[in-house]
Protein backbone atom coordinates (compact mmCIF):
# COMPACT_ATOMS: atom_id res chain seq x y z
CA UNK A 1 0.00 0.00 0.00
CA UNK A 2 1.60 3.59 -0.69
CA UNK A 3 2.27 5.90 1.91
CA UNK A 4 -0.28 9.25 0.85
CA UNK A 5 0.93 11.13 3.77
CA UNK A 6 3.06 14.16 2.39
CA UNK A 7 5.82 14.27 4.47
CA UNK A 8 9.03 16.38 4.84
CA UNK A 9 12.30 14.58 3.69
CA UNK A 10 14.18 12.88 6.72
CA UNK A 11 16.98 15.68 6.76
CA UNK A 12 14.16 18.10 8.43
CA UNK A 13 14.07 15.50 11.63
CA UNK A 14 17.49 17.46 12.53
CA UNK A 15 17.09 20.31 12.13
CA UNK A 16 13.35 19.83 14.20
CA UNK A 17 15.37 18.70 17.43
CA UNK A 18 17.92 21.22 17.05
CA UNK A 19 15.07 24.10 17.28
CA UNK A 20 12.36 22.09 19.42
CA UNK A 21 14.97 20.67 22.41
CA UNK A 22 16.30 24.21 23.39
CA UNK A 23 13.30 25.57 22.51
CA UNK A 24 11.43 23.93 25.46
CA UNK A 25 14.24 23.74 27.64
CA UNK A 26 14.25 27.76 27.38
CA UNK A 27 10.22 27.55 27.85
CA UNK A 28 10.05 25.69 30.52
CA UNK A 29 12.64 28.06 32.02
CA UNK A 30 10.94 31.16 31.14
CA UNK A 31 7.95 29.24 32.70
CA UNK A 32 9.73 29.15 36.35
CA UNK A 33 10.54 32.54 35.97
CA UNK A 34 14.14 31.98 36.18
CA UNK A 35 14.91 34.48 33.96
CA UNK A 36 13.40 37.77 33.70
CA UNK A 37 12.54 39.05 30.11
CA UNK A 38 11.78 43.04 28.96
CA UNK A 39 8.35 43.03 27.90
CA UNK A 40 8.30 44.62 24.87
CA UNK A 41 5.62 47.43 22.35
CA UNK A 42 4.82 46.10 19.35
CA UNK A 43 1.97 46.73 16.91
CA UNK A 44 -0.71 43.73 17.07
CA UNK A 45 -3.84 42.72 15.06
CA UNK A 46 -6.26 42.90 17.95
CA UNK A 47 -5.38 43.71 21.92
CA UNK A 48 -8.54 42.71 23.82
CA UNK A 49 -6.59 44.18 26.87
CA UNK A 50 -6.86 43.43 30.87
CA UNK A 51 -9.30 44.60 33.03
CA UNK A 52 -6.50 46.35 35.15
CA UNK A 53 -4.28 47.51 32.47
CA UNK A 54 -4.28 50.92 30.92
CA UNK A 55 -3.27 49.10 27.47
CA UNK A 56 -5.55 50.79 24.29
CA UNK A 57 -7.70 47.54 23.50
CA UNK A 58 -9.16 46.78 19.61
CA UNK A 59 -7.73 46.80 15.96
CA UNK A 60 -4.45 47.55 14.87
CA UNK A 61 -3.62 48.77 18.73
CA UNK A 62 -0.08 48.42 20.07
CA UNK A 63 0.55 45.90 23.18
CA UNK A 64 3.27 44.97 25.91
CA UNK A 65 4.32 41.52 25.60
CA UNK A 66 7.07 39.23 26.77
CA UNK A 67 8.88 38.30 23.37
CA UNK A 68 10.38 35.64 24.12
CA UNK A 69 7.97 33.20 25.69
CA UNK A 70 6.30 33.45 22.06
CA UNK A 71 9.34 33.22 20.31
CA UNK A 72 10.27 30.29 22.22
CA UNK A 73 6.48 28.71 21.71
CA UNK A 74 6.51 29.61 18.41
CA UNK A 75 9.87 27.82 17.88
CA UNK A 76 8.74 24.79 19.79
CA UNK A 77 5.77 24.29 17.26
CA UNK A 78 8.38 24.44 13.84
CA UNK A 79 10.67 22.30 15.99
CA UNK A 80 7.45 19.64 16.23
CA UNK A 81 6.11 19.70 13.88
CA UNK A 82 9.61 19.21 11.43
CA UNK A 83 10.47 16.13 13.82
CA UNK A 84 6.81 14.84 13.83
CA UNK A 85 6.02 14.95 10.22
CA UNK A 86 9.42 14.14 8.49
CA UNK A 87 9.94 11.07 7.13
CA UNK A 88 12.03 8.06 8.57
CA UNK A 89 15.11 6.71 6.60
CA UNK A 90 12.78 3.76 5.76
CA UNK A 91 9.24 4.75 5.35
CA UNK A 92 6.98 1.58 5.32
CA UNK A 93 3.49 0.64 7.28
CA UNK A 94 4.44 -0.02 10.43
CA UNK A 95 5.86 3.42 10.89
CA UNK A 96 2.43 5.06 9.30
CA UNK A 97 0.81 2.96 12.01
CA UNK A 98 3.14 3.78 14.34
CA UNK A 99 2.60 7.29 13.63
CA UNK A 100 -1.08 7.07 13.80
CA UNK A 101 -1.55 4.88 17.19
CA UNK A 102 1.08 8.21 18.25
CA UNK A 103 -1.17 10.65 17.54
CA UNK A 104 -4.63 8.66 18.80
CA UNK A 105 -2.79 8.26 22.42
CA UNK A 106 -1.25 12.12 22.41
CA UNK A 107 -5.09 13.26 21.88
CA UNK A 108 -6.25 10.64 24.20
CA UNK A 109 -3.80 11.77 27.02
CA UNK A 110 -4.32 15.14 26.08
CA UNK A 111 -7.88 15.70 26.43
CA UNK A 112 -8.22 13.41 29.67
CA UNK A 113 -5.54 16.30 31.14
CA UNK A 114 -8.20 18.51 30.33
CA UNK A 115 -11.17 16.81 31.50
CA UNK A 116 -9.35 16.55 34.52
CA UNK A 117 -8.26 20.24 34.51
CA UNK A 118 -12.08 21.44 34.05
CA UNK A 119 -12.39 19.80 37.14
CA UNK A 120 -10.03 20.94 39.59
CA UNK A 121 -8.41 24.33 38.30
CA UNK A 122 -10.14 27.65 37.72
CA UNK A 123 -9.65 31.47 37.28
CA UNK A 124 -6.99 32.60 35.61
CA UNK A 125 -4.45 29.26 36.32
CA UNK A 126 -7.06 27.75 34.18
CA UNK A 127 -6.48 29.89 31.02
CA UNK A 128 -2.63 29.59 31.86
CA UNK A 129 -3.12 26.04 31.83
CA UNK A 130 -5.00 25.85 28.89
CA UNK A 131 -2.58 28.21 27.06
CA UNK A 132 0.20 25.42 28.12
CA UNK A 133 -2.68 22.53 26.61
CA UNK A 134 -2.01 24.10 23.31
CA UNK A 135 1.58 22.63 22.98
CA UNK A 136 0.92 19.00 24.26
CA UNK A 137 -0.39 17.14 21.87
CA UNK A 138 2.31 17.84 19.70
CA UNK A 139 4.60 17.11 22.42
CA UNK A 140 3.26 14.18 23.68
CA UNK A 141 3.09 12.70 19.84
CA UNK A 142 6.78 13.61 19.32
CA UNK A 143 8.14 12.03 22.15
CA UNK A 144 5.90 8.82 22.07
CA UNK A 145 6.19 8.36 17.88
CA UNK A 146 10.08 8.34 18.76
CA UNK A 147 10.02 6.67 22.37
CA UNK A 148 8.55 3.53 20.70
CA UNK A 149 10.60 3.85 17.34
CA UNK A 150 13.49 3.96 19.74
CA UNK A 151 12.42 0.88 21.68
CA UNK A 152 11.83 -1.18 18.38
Amino acid sequence: MKNTLKLFPNRFKKIGWFIFIPSLIMGILTLTNLFAFPKISLPVFYNSGFPLSNEKSGLFTKAEIDLFPNIFGILIIIGGILIGFSKEKIEDEYISGLRLKSVFWSLAVTYSLILLLFLTVFGIAFFTVMILIIFLPLILYVFRFNYVLLKQ
